[in-house]
C-alpha cells in the first residue's frame, strides 16, 4: 500500500481549473474535494428536455421559481470549500433564488432531478442524491432510464420512494399541485 494520499482539492482550486482556457467550454461538478467532469448523453439529455417542458408549464400558471438545465450549478453551502453540483434539472424558488446570479446559484435548489447517465454508477448516484438532502435540497428525483424508474428522495421522508411507468409524481410541497405521469418523461416505444 502506497503512503501517497490523494490531497483534496479547494473550492478556489476548482474555479482555477474551470478558468483554464482548455476547460472553458466544458462542464465541471466539484464534490468531496474531487473535480468530475459532467459528460455529454443523449438520454438523460432528451429525458431532462422533457421534464423542463413540463416544469416550465407549470411554472407559467405558476411563477413560483426559475429552472435550469444540465449546464446550471449550484453552489451547495457558504463552506469556502463548498460543493458544486450540476443537476439534469433543478428548480429553485424565487424567494431563495433572489436576484439572478451571474454564474453559479448561490444556494442548493429546492429540487433537483439527476438522470443516470451510461458513465454515472449507481452508488454514486444514490449517493449524491442524499448529499443533496444534507445541504437542504427539499427533493431529489433520480431517474433511471433503463428501467423507466424513479426514486424519489424528499427531505420530509425517511423512506426513498421507488415509482415505476405506471405511476405519478408529485411535486409535494416544493411545487404544490404539480404532477406529471412517469410515462410521460420517457420516449414512446
Amino acid at each position: 500500500m502506497s503512503d501517497i494520499q490523494k490531497k483534496a482539492l479547494s473550492y478556489a482550486d476548482y474555479q482555477q481549473f474551470c478558468e483554464m482556457p482548455e476547460n472553458r467550454d466544458r462542464l465541471f461538478e466539484f464534490i468531496d474535494g474531487e473535480i468530475i467532469e459532467k459528460m455529454p448523453s443523449f438520454e438523460p439529455s432528451e429525458l431532462a428536455t422533457e421534464i423542463i417542458y413540463y416544469f416550465k408549464h407549470y411554472l407559467k400558471q405558476n411563477p413560483i421559481g426559475r429552472l435550469t438545465g444540465p449546464d446550471g450549478s449550484y453552489i451547495m453551502s457558504d463552506d469556502d470549500d463548498s460543493d458544486v453540483f450540476i443537476p439534469d434539472v433543478g428548480y429553485i424558488s424565487n424567494e431563495r433564488l433572489g436576484k439572478t446570479p451571474d454564474c453559479e446559484v448561490p444556494v442548493p435548489p429546492d429540487l433537483a432531478v439527476q438522470i443516470k447517465s451510461p458513465t454515472d454508477r449507481l452508488r454514486a448516484i444514490r449517493r449524491k442524491a442524499e448529499k443533496y438532502l444534507s445541504y437542504g435540497t427539499r427533493m431529489v428525483w433520480v431517474i433511471f432510464p433503463e428501467t423507466k424508474t424513479i426514486e424519489v428522495y424528499d427531505i420530509e421522508s425517511e423512506d426513498v420512494q421507488i415509482l415505476g411507468i405506471g405511476d405519478i409524481l408529485s411535486g409535494g410541497n416544493v411545487l404544490p399541485g404539480f404532477t406529471l405521469a412517469v410515462k410521460d418523461i420517457f420516449p414512446a416505444e
